[in-house]
């Protein structure tokens, strides 16, 4: 024997020899093929090396279902799929069933990419609404709306003036509305505090304010441009009233509940 022969055999056994994947195969009795069958075929497809895998394999009408687990960076993972036979049995069938569980590797086991948050950017509307309540007789509004939402979520407020149209006395009032709301499409809910100071001028004249607070929902239907039409309908409910009287007798009395419907325009400037 040659001394480079000699050479050559004792590097060789003195390569460190790689330990192989482990791979455990759980396989029914029933099943059309045997563990050792599936281990075979997956040590073909799998990567030598890498984490421990477990096939687990179980019976179906139409052939197998095929369970994979492993630890990818110390968390489990795992996925399963219906595999179809077709009559197929032993290594053919077990080919069939490697190629799947080694889909699962790829598509189920990958780490997912990390999607960077991005926060909701905030939205400032600003408006105009016209509306009408139902007091003893008609109370008119017009406000000015002012609304600024993060994603779904928004606080606004109503500021404006009003007056009863056509009632037994002279009566103006300021309407001051503090809400917080939620938008889902077209559709907006809020709901606050609501203040109305009044003012009459017959007679001594009088001021009082009225506190309560009030619900609403909005339609705000897209117009082009960043404009939008509003129609809105909600309730006042006010904890205070008042009372008025001309001559001694009861004239008008401010009401507990206040329903108002209106309609405007809004733009996001």
């Amino acid at each position: 024997m040659s001394l480079k022969l000699v050479i050559g055999l004792v590097l060789s056994a003195a390569q460190p020899v790689a330990a192989e994947r482990s791979i455990l195969a759980d396989v029914p009795a029933i099943a059309p093929f045997d563990a050792s069958e599936l281990t075979a075929a997956l040590r073909v497809r799998l990567a030598r090396e890498g984490s421990p895998v477990t096939v687990r394999v179980l019976s179906t009408a139409t052939g197998v279902r095929v369970e994979v687990s492993t630890t990818e960076n110390a968390i489990e993972r795992g996925g399963a799929r219906e595999v179809a036979l077709d009559g197929l049995t032993g290594e053919t069938a077990a080919r069939m069933v490697a190629l799947a569980a080694d889909d699962l590797m790829l598509d189920e086991l990958a780490l997912p990419p990390v999607e960077p948050r991005v926060a909701a950017p905030r939205i400032i509307t600003v408006g105009v609404v016209g509306a009408g309540a139902a007091w003893d007789d008609l109370f008119g509004a017009v406000t000015l709306d002012v609304a600024r939402a993060r994603g779904s979520w928004l606080a606004a407020l109503d500021l404006g003036g009003a007056t009863l149209v056509g009632g037994p006395i002279n009566l103006s009032a300021a309407v001051v509305r503090l809400s917080a709301g939620y938008r889902l499409g077209y559709v907006e809910l809020r709901a606050g505090a609501t203040f109305a100071p009044l003012v009459v001028s017959d007679g001594d004249g009088d001021s009082t304010v009225l506190v309560g607070g009030g619900a609403s929902a909005r339609l705000r239907i897209p117009l082009g441009g960043g404009l939008r039409a509003v129609l809105a309908a909600g309730v006042d409910v006010f904890a205070t009233r008042t009372q008025y009287l001309v001559e001694g007798m009861p004239t008008l009395t401010t009401p507990r509940t206040a329903p108002w419907f209106g309609a405007g325009i809004e733009v996001a400037p």
